[in-house]
């Protein structure tokens, strides 16, 4: 995780990566503590290579300055470029989170207008998105309204500046008060980066976050007003700008919806923020305490002259001794004073000793001609300068010793910390790469996972299940499972990699791929040897009731795909998904007359709605399509109905009656450009009907089950 990581503490890493190794590249001093984040500095851009390249990211996290509100950052495109680059070549699953600015826009002329922070914001999106159509990395952006971190101060800049001008008793709002305040709690964003990673697909897609609970910065102030009772408050004049609505996507795709308000999290943002202040106050009283002990030349210099002066006290009570006045306490005194506190103070302690030595001849009546024309008179000052000079140059040498071994000390000791994390880090790797390599080696355990997973009854869910065993174990997202009708004419596509499902033909004719067939019931896989464009790499069938009723087909492949031990990986993947298909085929021929409608053959709603939810399941992944068509005619109690739907869908299709009796028609691999020409072909067999959207579908399969089935 890079960028704007302020507002990221070890609660938030928990939360969103619960079971990966972190490493968190800070702009701060400030460090994580845990035995799985690592802390590092990316501030400098030879650290910053060697992180990138040492460590082998699965996933990568930037943020993007513009989450934080009126931040002085410029973004720091160089340093996202420079990690997209270092990281071009890998398979890492790289995350963009910016801010809401680059959906911002302002009414003008009864127009909606770009703003120029939203074209600011827009150019580091497009830097994400040309390196993941240039290098084909799997990039996503989410845009997302501006973050703040209640539980934790020093994480939401913004709001921690709103909660210093309130204390010092008035806010300036650069917004007007019915502007809306667009802010996302921290939480939420860790939740949603979650459930992106668990459901990660390669395509590149912009996420929009709604600001759901639509707050105003009228509403701020009052509630930052009732914690800073005299605070008062002052709005701007900045031109209004929106903020789209909800979409919808992250609700349906992910489940996901934000939970918390920043009207409802502001007083526990505040309580937190006064108690680090009193904190931070007592502890910056505590450092004054020892700075002015330690390093204050004033109070050094105040020990020097109240020692001066204890030195002539003492010289003139022990005037009239004769013993004690053999002992000159003035150089002793320039010698202690440059020896503790250095030059400068030794040179100030000797210009006081000479200043005390004027003093007394001046109060024994003495005339100062004899100081000036003697020059045997000006020893002892010469000797108070040099003694003063020579020990405080001595101090002085042997501290910048000490403090240049201590400099190289900290800095062998940053570097030794540097690197015995990048250490531990590639022994890690090591440690899990072995048990990869071992794993793979005894492959029991990878088969039983492949065999319990293939271990359903519905032919769709086996489909979804093939494609995503397919994907991690081939490294390959050109898939697709095309099913062959009774007359081996036509082959129908039933499931297919995300990015595939558009570019892939819905429907083939057989004869088209003659060679492709006649490869698969000879050596039961095809392989293009000859390259042909036109033509996929690998195929494989699935037979049912000794032919041909499922091909799966890899349609591009790497030159390190083009061997052996690709070819019989992926012909031993198929031969399980042959066992599962061949099962499940043989299932549903016994217990088709259980499912249908009696008399009818129409499945009935548990055994419809089955199909249905696999077909959903499908269309969330981005691996199928389908309709769902409701028949608006009445459903008769006898006539020719049941023979116009069976001459009427496609052998991939199913129909069904619902639990209120209505007639549906699931129509597989079928889209919204697909609806006029299926609604022709009904209506040309007698049947009307009328498209059921994706909330319908929804609201039909959350209803409740019922013992009774429809007739």
């Amino acid at each position: 995780m890079a960028g704007n990581t302020g507002f990221v503490t070890e609660q938030w890493v928990e939360h969103a990566f619960a079971d990966d190794r972190v490493v968190v590249a800070r702009k701060d001093s400030g460090s994580l503590s845990g035995g799985r984040i690592t802390t590092v500095d990316l501030e400098n851009d030879a650290d910053s290579e060697t992180v990138l390249s040492s460590y082998r990211f699965d996933r990568i996290v930037y943020f993007f300055e513009s989450l934080t509100l009126h931040s002085d950052s410029d973004g720091n495109l160089g340093r996202l470029r420079g990690i997209l680059h270092a990281t071009r070549d890998t398979a890492a699953q790289v995350l963009l989170v910016a801010g809401p600015e680059s959906e911002f826009t302002h009414a003008q002329n009864d127009e909606a207008h770009e703003t120029s922070k939203s074209l600011m914001s827009r150019a580091s999106e497009e830097l994400g998105r040309y390196y993941a159509q240039t290098y084909a990395m799997s990039v996503k952006i989410v845009r997302c309204p501006y973050l703040y971190e209640p539980h934790h101060a020093d994480a939401s800049a913004y709001l921690d500046g709103l909660f210093e001008q309130a204390s010092e008793g008035e806010i300036t709002f650069c917004e007007r008060p019915e502007q809306e305040a667009y802010f996302l709690c921290a939480d939420d964003l860790a939740e949603l980066v979650r459930r992106i990673y668990d459901d990660w697909t390669t395509a590149y897609e912009v996420f929009h976050v709604p600001n759901a609970f639509h707050p105003t910065f009228r509403d701020l102030a009052r509630v930052i007003t009732n914690g800073f009772q005299e605070a008062q408050i002052r709005y701007g004049t900045d031109t209004p700008y929106g903020y789209p609505d909800d979409d919808g996507v992250l609700r349906r795709r992910y489940g996901w919806s934000p939970r918390y308000s920043v009207i409802d999290d502001l007083p526990m943002a505040i309580d937190v923020w006064r108690q680090a202040k009193e904190k931070k106050n007592r502890r910056t009283e505590h450092r004054f305490w020892q700075r002015l002990q330690r390093h204050s030349h004033i109070l050094g210099a105040i020990e020097i002259v109240v020692a001066a002066i204890l030195v002539e006290w003492l010289v003139g009570a022990t005037s009239g001794q004769s013993q004690i006045s053999q002992i000159d306490f003035r150089l002793l005194y320039v010698v202690i004073a440059g020896t503790i506190y250095g030059l400068n103070a030794g040179v100030f302690a000797a210009v006081l000793a000479c200043i005390g030595v004027l003093f007394e001849y001046s109060r024994s009546g003495a005339s100062f001609l004899p100081l000036l024309y003697d020059p045997t008179n000006w020893l002892t000052f010469v000797a108070y300068l040099i003694a003063g000079a020579v020990c405080g140059y001595v101090r002085m040498r042997n501290q910048e010793h000490v403090r240049f071994v201590r400099d190289e000390n900290d800095l062998l000791r940053e570097r030794l910390t540097f690197l015995r994390g990048l250490y531990q880090g590639v022994l890690d790797d090591r440690t899990m790469l072995r048990r990869q390599i071992l794993g793979r080696r005894d492959s029991f355990g990878k088969m039983y996972e492949m065999t319990r997973k293939l271990d359903e009854v519905q032919p769709q869910k086996i489909y979804r299940t093939a494609i995503q065993i397919m994907q991690d174990t081939l490294e390959t997202d050109c898939l697709g499972i095309y099913r062959l009708d009774e007359s081996q004419r036509f082959a129908r596509l039933v499931a297919a990699s995300p990015q595939e499902e558009a570019i892939l033909p819905k429907s083939a004719n057989v004869a088209a791929y003659d060679k492709v067939m006649r490869g698969i019931e000879a050596k039961g896989l095809w392989v293009n040897r000859e390259l042909d464009g036109n033509l996929p790499m690998y195929a494989a069938g699935v037979r049912e009731h000794d032919r041909i009723g499922v091909v799966i087909v890899i349609r591009k492949a790497a030159a390190d795909q083009m061997n052996l031990y690709y070819r019989n990986l992926f012909l031993i993947i198929c031969g399980l998904v042959e066992s599962a298909m061949t099962r499940a085929f043989e299932y549903g021929h016994v217990a088709r007359q259980s499912m249908l409608v009696p008399g009818t053959s129409l499945l009935n709603w548990p055994s419809f709605r089955e199909k249905l939810r696999a077909a959903v399941e499908l269309r969330n992944d981005r691996m199928g399509s389908h309709l769902l068509l409701m028949v608006t005619d009445q459903y008769p109690e006898a006539g020719d109905f049941n023979e116009r739907i069976v001459r009427s869908i496609r052998e991939t299709d199913d129909a069904g009656v619902l639990a209120d009796g209505s007639v549906c028609l699931l129509m597989n691999q079928a889209g919204e450009r697909e609806l006029p020409i299926v609604s022709a072909r009904l209506a040309r067999n007698g049947l009307n009907v009328r498209n059921v959207d994706a909330q319908s579908e929804a609201d039909l399969l959350a209803e409740p089950d019922t013992d009774g089935e429809a007739s």
